[in-house]
This record gives C-alpha cells, structure tokens and sequence, in this order.
C-alpha cells in the first residue's frame, strides 16, 4: 500500500504531502482542480513516462516521491534487480526542466522498464482512459487469467512458445543456407585451400610491416646506434664528463645530497648505452630475409584484395566462415532433420500447454459471468447480460490459441454485442466496478485507484457502488477520485484538492478534511456551490448511514 505520496514543483502542484491510511480514501474538488495532475504523479512513480509536462513554464527540477509498504513476496524481485529490499520502500522520479527523467527505489538508479515492472505488482490505476479494458484483448486475457488462476500456466505456455519461435528462426536460418550444389561446394573448398596453405596468423601483417620497417632502415639505425654510443662512452663523452663531476664534488660534504643523484644519473646510462649495444648486436642485415618478407607482404595483401577485406584477422574469419558453410552444406540434411524434430517436441509442448490453458479459462467462463451479473443487478441493472466468448484460431500468440471477447446488453429484449458497441458511460462504469470487485479478490496487489470508476451514476446505484468498494477495501487499500457524495460518506479518509491563484499564478493544493469539513464537502457535492441547509443535513444522515 502507499503510505506517503510527496510532490514538489509538478505542473499545478507546488508543495504537496500526503499520508495515505488503509481501508477507502476518497478525493474529490472541482473540475480542473488537480485532481488528475495528482493522478499522474502516482502514475509517475508506477513507471508510466512523463506527459502532463511543460519545458517551457518549468523552471526547476520536479520531485515525486511515495513511500510504499511492500509485502515480502516481493523480494525475490528486488533480489533479481539488485535492489535493496525494504517494507518501506521509497520510490522517486526526479524530471529535469527540459523533460527528462530519472527514476530511484530506495535510493537506486533504476531503469523506467523495471520500475514500471514493480509497480505492476504494488498498484493498479483505473482511469477513465481504462474503458479499453472492455475492448482489449489483452485486458480482457489478464481479467479471465487472474480469475482462472491460470499466471503460472500462461507463464509455461510462453516460455514453450519462446523456444517454439527460435527453434523456427534456427530453421529459417539453416534453409536460408542451404544445401549447395557441387560446383558451389567446390568452389568454396577452393577458396578455403587457399586461405588455408598461407596460413595467415593474427596481427601478421602488422608485425611484418614492423620487421621491414626495421630492415629497410638497417643502415641508419646502425649509424645512429654507433654516434649514441660515441657520444656516451669515447673520451670526452657524457659519462667521463660525469664521472668528473661526481670526482670534484665526493670530497665536499656540501655536495653529500647530490652524489647519489649523479650516480642514478651514471647507472641509468651506462643501462642505456648497454641496451643500445644489444640491438646493434641483433641487426642482422639479410638480404634473403628483406625479399621474403616482401613477398610475404604481397601474398597478403594480395588476398585482401581479393576477398575485399582490410585486415588479416578478416582473412582468417573468411576462412573459418568458408569452412562453416562447407560443413553446413554436407550436413544439411541432416541438421534439417535433428531441427525439425526439436520444432515438432517443442510445438507439442506449446499445444498441450495451451489446450490446458484454455481448460482453465473456460471452466472459470461460466461462474465469472454469473457473478458478474448478479453484481450488475445489485447495481441497478436487472435485466443487463453479461457473456465471455472465447474461440479456437489458428496459430499461437502470447495469450494461446485462441481470441476473446466480452458482451453485454443492459437491457431487456437487446440481443448481446461486443461491449464497445452497446455500453454507455454509466452502463460501462458499473460493468468496470463489478469487473474490478472480482479480480480484486483474486490480484495479490494491495492498492487500488479508481478515478471516476463512478462516472455516470447517481443515487442509489451510487450508494451501491459504495458499499461495493468499502467491502474491496477491506481487502486492499482503495483510492477512489469521486464527485458522488454517497460513495465520498463510506471513506475511511478524505481529502479535497482545490486551486489557488496567488499572484496571478495558480497552484493546486490537497488537504485532508475533518470531520466538520466533510460535511460542508459532501453538502456542496449534493447542492452545488450554494451550501443549503438541508444539503448539511442531508450529508450528515449520508455519513452517519
């Protein structure tokens, strides 16, 4: 659950703290209040990307933070991430002013997906946008799966499918290929021989480069190896000129701090002179070598060329891939036959997988929709009829084997229709509730936000839809954006957002209402602005009821 939601600097919303409860909160303001910048903020630390932003009116970095109650079944997913795992775990987006954004979990830099992927399993949204739900395939799979216990199952079944489709991809690959012909072949085991008799080794043009760099400058290294050591070691070269030195100034302790120093200096280069004396001793001016390495140098270049490559570790790969693809060819058949045989074990699996898979579904069909119903009619909506119609198609995708779809009528006489099609705002919002009361139960998510979930109804279908999310509440925390003053008088907790205009500049705030301010709330919720009486006293027998 969300204990504490903080936002600092986010489009209407310029200090905001709140300290959420269990059981049901409402929020409620104004058309334009803020209600829904609030909304996205949540949304925000769920992962969702950044829309509500404006780089132009933003000045300063934006900060939301929630702090949230995380049950321990979510620690193998904070282990798989490398996430320090806390019950209390605090979560943050920080959008820099030209939009862009960073997200932490306690404290971690984390990517947007495995944000997103936690908050899936802490919270879900419904927003008035959630009418897709009805139409979805997708949403309409997760719905049946949850309801059918059938995660883990699904889990299998795309797992097999994964395999399925790469096995696939293995075989495109080896008929892409192919067998080749024998001129083919032979002309291959050509090109390989080739590569092959030089035997090129890695970085041997390099280093042939290098050796005959050396061997056509033989002559000047000799001269410069034979002036260095003039310079160093004849009579009045620079190491009889330090040994003096180091002569004239032994015998003055003023000097005691320099003679070590001179002598490193005498060490360093008597070294020196020593190594310039092995590389003279190893010049060996062959002129039979000079011709080999030259012709050497041709043949490989000569290669490269030829296969159009720019290096000798490219001529070995075109080698290693010439031998490859000889051995694929007079394999063919046979890795065509092992691969066929992997695909129909693995299909197997995939069709089995999915045929239980849908077992499940269509054993949970008939009770999911009986249940559904009678919510419907709890709700108002007694002769509404609800279906779930699933059928078998033609090859394998995420969900299985075969499409969904959910029907409805709402009214006596009316044969059923795809939901899209017959549902109004208020038919929808009542269908959506009863929906949502069930896979509740079955969700291991402990918080849930409708906004407007309510949307277009009124009166006792209100008060109805009411009591159906104190009881969800019981279960899960429940946050609900709502404008009906029946469904406002069952909360635990609730809070108001309302605008200010300061200094032609307007912000939004929330605050949480005391028991005298509910009052005055859920009385303008049933009068409108002007506070009545008998509204006050209407909205005192709503929250006493």
């Amino acid at each position: 659950m969300i204990k504490t939601l903080f936002i600092r600097n986010y489009a209407l919303l310029d200090n905001v703290d709140i300290d959420f409860t269990n059981g049901l909160t409402v929020i409620s303001g104004e058309t334009g209040s803020g209600k829904s910048i609030m909304l996205d903020a949540i949304s925000l630390l769920l992962g969702n990307r950044v829309l509500r932003f404006d780089s132009v009116k933003q000045s300063s970095k934006s900060i939301i933070e929630g702090v949230f109650y995380i049950s321990n079944d979510n620690k193998d997913f904070f282990k798989k991430n490398n996430l320090d795992f806390e019950e209390e775990t605090i979560i943050r987006r920080e959008i820099a002013p030209n939009g862009k954004s960073r997200a932490f979990i306690n404290d971690t830099p984390v990517r947007l997906n495995i944000l997103s992927l936690l908050g899936k399993r802490i919270m879900e949204v419904y927003d008035q946008n959630h009418s897709l739900f009805s139409t979805n395939e997708d949403f309409q799979f997760e719905f049946i799966n949850h309801m059918s216990d059938s995660l883990k199952l699904l889990n299998d079944y795309n797992i097999h499918l994964n395999k399925l489709n790469e096995l696939k991809k293995d075989l495109q690959i080896i008929n892409d290929q192919g067998s080749l012909s024998t001129a083919e072949i032979e002309f291959l085991q050509y090109q390989y021989d080739e590569l092959n008799d030089v035997n090129i080794q890695k970085n041997e043009k390099d280093e042939l480069e290098k050796e005959l760099s050396l061997l056509e400058n033989i002559d000047d290294i000799a001269d410069a190896i034979s002036e260095s050591d003039v310079l160093l070691n004849n009579e009045k070269g620079i190491l009889e000129c330090l040994n003096l030195i180091k002569r004239k100034l032994i015998d003055f302790d003023n000097f005691s701090d320099l003679h070590s120093r001179i002598d490193s200096v005498i060490i360093e280069l008597n070294d020196f002179s020593n190594s310039l004396a092995h590389i003279n001793n190893d010049l060996d001016l062959n002129p039979r070598r000079l011709v080999d390495l030259n012709h050497r140098l041709d043949l490989i270049n000569s290669l490269m060329l030829k296969h159009r490559v720019n290096s000798s570790e490219e001529l070995i790969e075109l080698k290693n891939d010439f031998q490859s693809r000889i051995e694929l060819s007079r394999s063919f058949n046979d890795l065509l036959d092992q691969k066929k045989a992997e695909i129909m074990l693995s299909q197997e699996k995939v069709t089995k997988t999915a045929n239980i898979l849908n077992i499940n579904r269509n054993k949970i069909i008939p009770q999911v929709v009986s249940e559904v119903q009678n919510i419907l009619m709890q709700l108002g909506m007694p002769h509404a009829r609800f279906d779930i119609r699933m059928d078998v198609k033609e090859g394998y995708n995420k969900n299985g084997n075969t499409s969904i779809e959910f029907y409805f009528s709402a009214n006596k006489g009316r044969r059923m229709q795809e939901i899209s099609k017959v549902a109004s705002g208020g038919e929808l919002s009542r269908l959506m509730l009863a929906i949502k009361y069930l896979s509740a139960k079955k969700s291991q998510i402990n918080t849930l936000v409708f906004d407007e979930i309510d949307s277009g109804v009124s009166g006792q279908v209100a008060s109805l839809m009411g009591d159906m999310m104190v009881d969800m509440s019981q279960s899960a925390q429940l946050i609900s954006i709502s404008h009906l003053p029946q469904i406002a008088a069952k909360a635990n907790t609730h809070f108001k957002v309302f605008k200010n205009i300061s200094n032609d500049k307007a912000s939004s705030e929330i605050i949480k209402l005391s028991e005298k301010e509910r009052v005055n709330e859920i009385a303008k919720l049933l009068s409108g602005k002007r506070l009545t009486q008998a509204a006050i006293d209407n909205a005192i027998d709503l929250l006493n009821q």
